[in-house]
């Protein structure tokens, strides 16, 4: 079972800044572009450099991506919004 982190961080241009991926990219990421701004955003929250990120699920038609970063998982999705929503989550245990 897994321990909510973080959830419900909302993609704005602060969290992004820096990613090296354009916020108009963030709609069409494939699963390496995921990972890159997943770990952009773990790390800037908190304070974490990410040595391995891994995106396991590329979905850009359904708004939904998935992976683990340094053990943590990650699912980035699309909220009711239609902002995109990252949440992390602990390893399992």
């Amino acid at each position: 079972r897994s321990c909510g982190l973080g959830s419900g961080n909302v993609f704005d241009a602060v969290l992004v800044e820096w990613c090296g991926v354009g916020a108009r990219e963030l709609d069409e990421m494939g699963p390496e572009e995921a990972a890159q701004v997943a770990a952009h955003c773990f790390a800037t929250l908190f304070g974490h450099t990410v040595e391995s990120a891994q995106c396991s699920e590329a979905d850009a038609d359904e708004g939904r991506w998935a992976g683990t970063l340094d053990g943590f998982g990650f699912v980035i999705s699309r909220d009711d919004l239609g902002d995109l929503v990252l949440d992390f989550s602990g390893p399992a245990s």
